[in-house]
């Protein structure tokens, strides 16, 4: 059997690098950077004060307070900057420009003048009457990154710290890696579109709406859907019609070693890996490529295609996106009846999570861990992994749990 990282790796293998597109900043938000993106302007864009409060040469205020200077203007944020002579002050705002030798310059805050804070006049002078020799309370041209500097590196996904820094460097374009399109099929004969009455021997079909689902919740919210039932032709002319359009496509059932298993009958030939991986539930798996393009092949157990899918897939999003795959993880104190152990595999159970203080408890979602059981999946927010050899766990002990979203 392959282990569970051994599977992972070779699943990871498959994303292979795409075409990255130019978009308008405010339209790549969440995706990730294909290349390096130097500033256009710098940040701060012109020398400007930290403070409101008056300008004035740092010459003037030799020997002990007080201070009393003429007031000769104001410069608002937005203004123009005004010069200033020798033996005067400016009222200025935060953010304001400043114009001269920032080396000789220096903003009194207001609270430390006699200048009641808040709107108000301008007033015919200012006495000072503190000093902070170590503050200028000036932000100087440039100082946080200067034209031509890499302001966000490939790799960087534009979250909403990213989006601003770019737009403040006068990024409005930037080179990123597209989301995937991902396509999901589901197969079986046995399987009834939502919301029809089964009839014997049939089952809703939960695994295309909850993978859909699940795909969502890592950003990719069009996803084309479709059901195959067990005849091959059907089958492979909808992964011919699929990759041609999708960078990923997922399939449930059909990967173990039934007389009707039409994913694994179509396409082992062509090389797709099947096999059995150390993990349960979810021991059937499928791996490979068609027409170039990734193909996962999850079991048909909803359960086990949840915890499949939480286990391999968000890391190949991730790859597909250009990410380094990440797996948020915690350390959890396990409630309920504890957890199954393994010799041979790794038991993965999906857990619900709660926090108090700085405890984190996993609650598993039923007593068994069956692949079957999907009427007590609702509201899981990780899974909880036993590595295989571990003795059972019991109440009060702790788990590794894998976040349900990465």
């Amino acid at each position: 059997m392959r282990s569970v990282s051994e599977h992972l790796a070779a699943i990871l293998e498959l994303a292979g690098p795409r075409q990255p597109q130019l978009l308008d900043i405010r339209a790549a938000h969440g995706l990730t950077l294909a290349a390096d993106c130097p500033a256009r302007l710098p940040v701060p864009p012109f020398t400007n004060s930290a403070m409101d409060g008056f300008l004035v040469h740092t010459a003037d205020l030799e020997g002990s307070a007080p201070w009393t200077l003429p007031v000769v203007g104001d410069v608002p944020a937005g203004a123009a900057p005004l010069n200033l002579e020798r033996g005067t002050a400016l009222r200025i705002m935060t953010g304001a420009p400043v114009a001269g030798d920032p080396e000789q310059l220096r903003v009194i805050p207001v609270e430390d003048t006699d200048i009641t804070p808040g709107p108000g006049e301008l007033p015919t002078s200012v006495t000072v009457r503190d000093l902070r020799p170590d503050r200028t309370h000036l932000r100087l041209a440039g100082e946080n990154i200067a034209v031509g500097a890499t302001a966000l590196a490939a790799g960087t996904v534009l979250d909403a710290g990213a989006v601003a820094a770019a737009i403040s460097c006068g990024l409005t374009h930037v080179p990123v890696i597209p989301r995937p399109r991902v396509a999901v099929i589901s197969s079986g004969d046995e399987l009834l579109k939502p919301g029809l009455t089964p009839g014997p021997g049939q089952l809703p079909d939960s695994n295309r709406p909850m993978l859909a689902a699940l795909l969502a919740e890592h950003g990719i919210t069009q996803v084309t859907d479709v059901h195959c039932g067990d005849g091959p032709r059907m089958f492979r002319a909808l992964l011919e019609e699929l990759t041609a359009t999708h960078d990923l496509v997922l399939t449930s059932g059909g990967v173990s070693v039934g007389a009707f298993d039409v994913v694994r009958e179509v396409t082992e030939p062509a090389g797709v890996w099947f096999g059995t991986v150390a993990q349960r539930p979810g021991q059937h798996q499928g791996a490979g490529t068609w027409n170039g393009v990734p193909l996962v092949c999850l079991p048909g157990n909803p359960v086990a295609a949840f915890v499949s899918f939480l286990l391999y897939v968000p890391p190949l999003l991730q790859a597909l996106a250009g990410r380094a795959p990440q797996r948020p993880q915690l350390t959890a104190v396990l409630a309920g009846e504890g957890l199954p152990a393994r010799p041979d595999r790794s038991v993965c159970a999906p857990v619900r999570l709660s926090f108090a203080g700085d405890t984190v408890t996993a609650t598993p979602f039923h007593r068994h861990a069956g692949s079957h059981l999907v009427a007590s999946l609702g509201d899981t927010q990780g899974l909880a992994v036993v590595p295989p050899g571990t003795a059972r766990l019991g109440p009060g002990d702790r788990v590794r749990v894998l976040l349900r979203l990465g």
